[in-house]
């Protein structure tokens, strides 16, 4: 009786989601807020060497002004991550290069405004702190008094490096850390600094993808001509218990096997129960035979885009033996596994991870 090898087809689609994004942050009696990122959104894919390298976003920002009768006239501000995404982005460059408006001037631009979780902010304050190479922040002068000055169209470069190891998400937002000044009304040359929570989203989508293989040899139960039809002979041989398929993606992903032959391993041409050898197979948890040919499917959580990933074990088990069986050198069976990246607002249900042989 000749060895049983399982081969694999593994079939992966991609999919993103694309929209126009807007968001909202407060800063307080003076600053800014994001209206929106209107833009057709960027894409960043995790997996592209590249990365998202020199793409240009506009963001309109409108001041925040003080309920006294003044306006905000000058508002110093940078950017880092906010806590979602946290030291995954270090490395990106967000750089302003050009604004426009009534009445509104820019100071800073063309200078990379983000910053890592591990630098120092720049000197931002007070507001008549002027920005630098060395000293990176971006200054708006709203010089008009009016409703119609209060906007300022700004383009930013947006530059990603390759592999991050970000979630799929429809937009990146920035928290805004600020210093600002009202001209005008009660709090006439009033001061502040201040914080605002992804005070400036850009529209860049992170595709729900993944990268996946399988990992080691066929799923070979060796020569197994003498094994008996005892299940104390036929249950102790198994496959390689180091097989996996090993996934990492940036959302949540479905994984579903299926079986070609009810799994049943097959001589070529095969007519009878002798031409045929049953086993179990174990993967994700569950367990399928010839008594359960279901598809085995499930919707997992995000694996990441570590190198650890998501180590999926695989395994089959002997449900009878192949003494007595018409000899052929060949028995075999084939399994199709099936990986596809989720929507990227689908979390996931299962930590496909976890589970073991």
């Amino acid at each position: 009786m000749s060895s049983f090898k399982i081969f694999r087809t593994l079939a992966v689609m991609l999919g993103a989601a694309l929209t126009t994004v807007a968001g909202t942050a407060h800063a307080g009696s003076c600053g800014i807020v994001s209206i929106s990122g209107s833009a057709q959104p960027a894409v960043y894919d995790p997996f592209n060497p590249s990365g998202l390298v020199a793409t240009t976003v506009t963001v309109v920002l409108k001041r925040v002004n003080t309920s006294g009768g003044g306006d905000t006239r000058i508002v110093n501000f940078f950017l880092r991550a906010d806590p979602a995404t946290g030291t995954l982005l270090n490395g990106s460059t967000l750089v302003p290069t050009g604004i426009v408006g009534n009445n509104v001037a820019g100071t800073g631009l063309n200078t990379n405004i983000f910053y890592d979780t591990t630098a120092s902010n720049p000197m931002y304050t007070p507001s008549s702190a002027v920005p630098s190479g060395a000293n990176r922040f971006l200054k708006i002068n709203f010089n008009g008094n009016n409703v119609g000055s209060d906007t300022a169209t700004t383009t930013f470069t947006v530059n990603l490096p390759a592999n991050l190891n970000l979630s799929a998400v429809q937009n990146l937002s920035f928290d805004a850390t600020y210093s600002c000044k009202i001209q005008g009304g009660a709090d006439n040359n009033l001061e502040q600094t201040g914080f605002s929570p992804a005070a400036v989203t850009f529209p860049v989508v992170v595709l729900s993808a993944l990268r996946t293989y399988y990992a080691g040899s066929a799923l070979d139960f060796g020569e197994i001509g003498n094994v008996t039809q005892s299940p104390a002979d036929y249950s102790g041989h198994k496959t390689n218990p180091a097989n996996y398929v090993f996934v990492q993606s940036s959302g949540a992903y479905s994984v579903s096997l299926t079986s070609q032959n009810g799994f049943k391993m097959k001589k070529p041409s095969a007519t009878t129960p002798a031409d045929e050898i049953k086993y179990n197979l174990h993967f994700l948890g569950m367990d399928r035979n010839p008594a359960d040919t279901s598809v085995i499917e499930r919707n997992c959580v995000r694996a990441t885009l570590s190198t650890v990933g998501n180590s999926l074990p695989i395994q089959a088990t002997l449900q009878e033996g192949g003494s007595g069986k018409n000899p052929s050198p060949t028995y075999l069976d084939v399994l199709t596994v099936t990986v596809t990246p989720l929507v990227y607002s689908d979390p996931g249900t299962s930590p496909c991870g976890t589970y073991g042989l």
